[in-house]
Parts: C-alpha cells; sequence; structure tokens
C-alpha cells in the first residue's frame, strides 16, 4: 500500500489518524477526538465531524487516484449526518470509505466518497458524502498560487488549532431571535496548520467551528446537538481576510449560515439541521 500521507496536500496537525489500511478499495483508519465540544451535545463537535471524515475522504480519493503523485483535494460539497447512539463518550473512532464515482468537468476530476465512521464498540456514529476536485501540484500552484513566505516549523508540542477553533466575533442581531450577524477579524496562519503548506487557506473545519458556535445565541439553543450540516465551497478564505457570518433560523430546528469575505465575495453556505438539548 502506498503511504496515503505522501499523496494528499494535507499534513499533521490537521491529518490526525493512524491504522491507516486499504483493502479491495476501501480505506479504514481509526482518530482520537481532541476538540473542545462547545455547546454541541455530541460525541464529537460538528467542525471536528467535518474535519477527520473529510480527511479520510481525502485518502480514499489518494487511494482510488490512479496516479500515485501528491495531490491536493478541494472540497466542494459535503453532506454530514449524525446518528443517535447509546455511546456517550468515545476515546476513539474508526472509519471506513470508498470512492462512489469519479466525474470530470472543467477539465478536472471530482470524486465523490463516502466516510462511514463508527465509536469504538462498533456503533454507526456519522456519515459524510464529500465531493472534491483533484488537482496536482501544477494544477494546484495556477488555480490558487504559492505562499510568499515559507512555512514557519512547528514546535514539538505546540498545541493543534484544531483543538480549540472558534475566535472571537463580533455580535449584531439583525432580527433578535431570528437573524444573527457575526464579525472575525481574520484568522492567523498559525489557524491553519498542516493544510496546504504550499498556500495556507482556511479549512472549512475551522470556518465551520465558527459558524456552528453561533447557534448557540439563540433563544434556547444554549446546548444543542447538530444532527445533519450540508455545506457548500465556492471559495477559500485566506490567512488575516476578514470574514463576515450570518445565520438565520429559517425553522425552529433548521439553520442557515453563510460565510463572506471582507469585499462581499461569498465563500460557503452551511444548512444545519440542530435540535436544543433538554436538561
Amino acid at each position: 500500500m502506498e503511504n496515503l500521507f505522501e499523496l494528499i496536500g494535507e499534513s499533521a496537525p490537521y491529518v490526525e489518524v493512524y491504522d491507516v489500511a486499504v483493502d479491495n478499495g476501501v480505506v479504514y483508519s481509526q482518530f482520537r477526538p481532541e476538540q473542545q465540544r462547545y455547546a454541541e451535545t455530541t460525541l464529537m463537535s460538528c467542525s471536528e465531524g467535518l474535519r477527520t471524515l473529510a480527511v479520510h475522504g481525502v485518502m480514499t480519493c489518494a487511494a482510488a487516484n490512479p496516479i500515485k503523485s501528491r495531490h491536493y483535494y478541494l472540497a466542494t460539497q459535503a453532506d454530514l449526518q449524525v446518528f443517535p447512539v447509546h455511546a456517550t463518550t468515545a476515546n476513539s473512532f474508526r472509519c471506513m470509505g470508498r470512492v462512489d464515482r469519479i466525474a470530470r468537468a472543467k477539465n478536472f476530476p471530482f470524486y465523490t466518497t463516502t466516510v462511514t465512521c463508527f465509536t469504538e464498540k462498533g456503533e454507526r456514529y456519522a456519515a459524510l458524502e464529500l465531493t472534491c476536485v483533484g488537482l496536482n501540484e501544477e494544477e494546484f500552484v495556477k488555480l490558487k498560487g504559492t505562499d510568499a513566505a515559507p512555512t514557519m516549523a512547528r514546535v514539538p508540542g505546540q498545541p493543534s488549532p484544531y483543538v480549540n477553533p472558534v475566535r472571537p466575533m463580533q455580535l449584531e442581531w439583525i432580527r433578535p431571535g431570528e437573524e444573527l450577524r457575526a464579525t472575525l477579524e481574520g484568522f492567523r496562519r498559525e489557524d491553519f496548520a498542516g493544510h496546504f503548506d504550499m498556500r495556507a487557506m482556511c479549512p472549512v473545519s475551522i470556518l465551520g467551528g465558527n459558524a456552528c458556535s453561533l447557534l448557540r445565541h439563540f433563544p434556547g439553543f444554549d446546548a444543542y446537538q447538530i444532527t445533519r450540516c450540508v455545506l457548500t465551497c465556492k471559495q477559500a478564505s485566506l490567512p488575516g481576510e476578514k470574514l463576515h457570518l450570518g445565520c438565520v433560523r429559517e425553522r425552529d430546528d433548521h439553520f442557515t449560515v453563510t460565510a463572506h469575505n471582507g469585499q462581499g465575495k461569498l465563500l460557503s453556505t452551511f444548512q444545519i439541521d440542530a435540535r436544543a438539548h433538554r436538561r
């Protein structure tokens, strides 16, 4: 089996999995949860679910890609569903994933893969359907460019930014209890550690951590469980770029969060199903 970590453009600390194996086109791995859960009353936050399952999905793309050289897989859409389980804690999870189809559009291959996540007791906890475009290094640089400054080497023991991704935000109610606007002054380059070292781009997981945290400001949602998050990605933000998040409560259990940069360009849309946690 090829070393799948050598075939994707992501690295630690963004990639934190172990016991990776490939058997008849199916990729298996395990990971340990590390992120704080905030108000999301689940075994794993939605942000970490997006990150870890998407990393596994990218590895399935690399395993299915007939060209065994480093590629950069950029998500265009992700559909994360979380299922009821009996477990109340989890020290580790295991994943299995397979590429469902590969199609070509605009001269690039688009991979659609499904990843299923299980608790250590074998309960199905979550599933992610991920669609991403696969770019070789030349194509990636042509589309996204490279950073002018080299990536700083991480010091052993340096904390991962993904453990605590939610950053301070300025909040403003547009319609009290129904529509909330938030402004972030911009993530630091260190916040994107391991996510495309050639070109630091804000991963949707860290953006999602901030987007999902907005739900706790709505009446009755001081604690909640996200059961589904459908993400559409248009563009990724860059270090230091001001961001504007808008959160609208469409129904009692459904929220729409949009992310725009300082120039008003739409970056991502999150469609979130959540239920309030009754204490």
